[in-house]
């Protein structure tokens, strides 16, 4: 995913140290030739290119397994933020079942808005790293900004006649939903990047009432099987 920003300090870092190694790779090959009419050079020259190609491989995995430590984090701050404003909708509009709706108020809209600001700031204060993490990341900030929309949907519906709310409703369920969908497949891929990463799972997925326990068995926190 290509991004026209200006590039974060860490990862200029990253460049510069890249360029550095580079750099002295270029200069272990030069003399490595150099000396090729000497014996054994051909195999002192292939060992210190594979070193040093172990050695980027390294730093390049080392920074993925952090990288990925922190946007855990901050996803995790994100769905608790999430989650208590799917909990205050799912009264509002229901999920499903002929269940009577507590119709939630200004105040409510409010503070699902504050939750739903916080979710987002704490995701985008996370560099987006690698591709894979950054297309995670953007999974977590759009689910946040649906999910911002079925909130700001309610709070239309509180003012529309009364004709219009049940249309409404369901144009905030469908956000809602969509919200939640983009979400999964975000919380699908962490699960895979910490995996992959020697890090052990994290499920930080979400039911569409914001009930954790609403989550497949196997999608919920290991600690919650216990």
């Amino acid at each position: 995913m290509l991004v026209n920003r200006s590039p974060h300090p860490s990862r200029t870092k990253r460049i510069l140290a890249t360029a550095a190694l580079a750099a002295g790779l270029v200069g272990v090959t030069g003399a490595l030739a150099a000396g090729q009419t000497q014996p054994g050079g051909d195999a002192r020259q292939a060992s210190s290119i594979e070193a040093v190609a172990e050695r980027l491989a390294a730093d390049q995995a080392r920074e993925r397994a952090e990288h990925n430590v922190h946007l855990t984090k901050a996803a995790g701050a994100a769905h608790d933020h999430m989650a208590h404003v799917l909990q205050g909708l799912a009264s509002a509009v229901p999920v499903e079942g002929p269940v009577s709706p507590r119709p939630a108020s200004i105040g409510d809209v409010e503070e699902w808005n504050q939750d739903l600001a916080l979710a987002v700031s704490v995701l985008e204060a996370v560099e987006e790293g690698a591709s894979e993490q950054a297309v995670t990341r953007e999974a977590f900030i759009g689910a946040a900004h649906l999910l911002q929309s079925a909130a700001g949907g309610y709070g239309q519906l509180l003012n529309a006649p009364a004709a219009e709310r049940e249309l409404l409703a369901a144009t905030v369920a469908e956000r809602r939903d969509a919200a939640v969908r983009l979400w999964q497949a975000g919380a699908a891929q962490l699960d895979s990047l910490t995996v992959g990463s020697g890090g052990g799972h994290v499920h930080l997925f979400l039911a569409p009432d914001g009930d954790p326990d609403a989550v497949p068995q196997e999608f919920q926190e290991p600690d919650s099987h216990k």
